[in-house]
């Protein structure tokens, strides 16, 4: 038997025990080391994301071991330090076909609409298994999959080269992004956020400025970015106000790249989408190469991980880790450690 979370009710995780899962052909079984609780898994499990309802096995962060191979699995052997891209595609939709399946038609994620690998084993399809290279520790692999998630964005941005960014929310993601954008040139970013611990993180990672939202940030951003203004937003929030700001900051023609998952409908002015020539972009997920590229940046230094991750639970305590989660606004990533590195 293994263990396995299960978020049963709002604000409620427990441990289950569960058979361990044999492998089918193509396929791959995990023993996980280490899983993070992300901003998707925060919604969740207060009965608040759009896409995931309740009960759900959450995990979709997560370093490892292979276990166990099936039959037709060559690439990795039992012992492999591995993580995965947790997209579950259908492979026939227009989209899957043309390479953007990260927003296949039928698409389910690992931890929201499918199972979760926050558990001691973890069943899944080979093809989505990546290696880890000897440099990485697996605690540091755990933040592969948000750090794709700002690769993507950054993607979805388009040449962000010599640009002015903004970034709304210095959560992990938005954190990821910031070390992204700077990585890809970006010319000048400001960040902001009501947590000031965030925001010199946010420093120490390569913002230019940092502006606390208890403040007029549209004003003083603007001010500041003078002629040129701002090109690009980045909203990492997921509310009304942070997307709000987002579309008030940038210049005309420019565009803002939501990444917030939003619990609620919100409202924008649309007269100003259409006035202003702005662009409004969605970014959901990443491709396998944009995993990869996450992996190098970590490897690379682009984030202080000793800073990243607060405090650090095991498998038993999953509750407690939840809520310090969504209690701990200092907490950029809180991790469970389910099998020790």
């Amino acid at each position: 038997m293994m263990r396995r979370v299960k978020l049963t009710e709002p604000k409620k995780a427990i441990v289950e025990k569960i058979k361990i899962p044999k492998p089918g052909p193509g396929e791959i079984v995990m023993k996980i080391a280490y899983c993070g609780i992300c901003g998707s898994d925060l919604h969740a499990s207060i009965g608040k994301h759009p896409f995931v309802s309740l009960p759900a096995t959450p995990g979709h962060e997560f370093s490892g071991w292979v276990e166990e191979v099936g039959e037709g699995v060559s690439k990795f052997k039992k012992g492999d330090r591995v993580t995965s891209e947790p997209n579950l595609i259908c492979g026939e939709c227009y989209n899957c076909k043309i390479g953007r399946y990260n927003i296949c038609e039928n698409l389910r994620v690992m931890g929201c609409q499918g199972e979760g690998a926050m558990a001691d084993y973890f069943l899944l399809p080979a093809k989505d298994v990546v290696s880890i290279p000897e440099s990485l520790s697996l605690k540091n692999a755990a933040l592969v999959e948000p750090v794709a998630v700002g690769v993507h964005a950054t993607h979805r941005a388009g040449d962000v080269f010599g640009k002015n960014v903004v970034i709304v929310g210095s959560g992990m993601i938005g954190l990821g992004v910031l070390a992204c954008v700077k990585a890809a040139g970006a010319s000048k970013i400001w960040v902001t956020d009501f947590s000031d611990y965030r925001l010199n993180l946010a420093k120490e990672i390569g913002a230019d400025r940092v502006v606390n939202a208890k403040a007029d940030v549209v004003s003083i951003i603007q001010k500041e970015a003078g002629f040129e203004g701002i090109d690009i937003a980045f909203e990492c929030v997921g509310i009304e106000a942070s997307l709000r700001t987002s579309m008030d900051v940038i210049r005309k023609g420019g565009k803002v790249i939501v990444l917030g998952v939003y619990g609620d409908e919100v409202k924008i002015k649309a007269a100003d989408l259409q006035d202003r020539e702005m662009e409004l972009i969605g970014t959901l997920m990443y491709i396998m190469r944009e995993i990869n590229e996450a992996i190098q940046l970590i490897v690379d230094g682009i984030l202080p991980t000793d800073k990243i991750f607060g405090k650090i639970f095991k498998i038993e305590e999953a509750n407690e880790a939840f809520e310090h989660a969504r209690e701990n606004k200092e907490s950029i990533k809180t991790l469970i450690e389910i099998n020790k590195e």
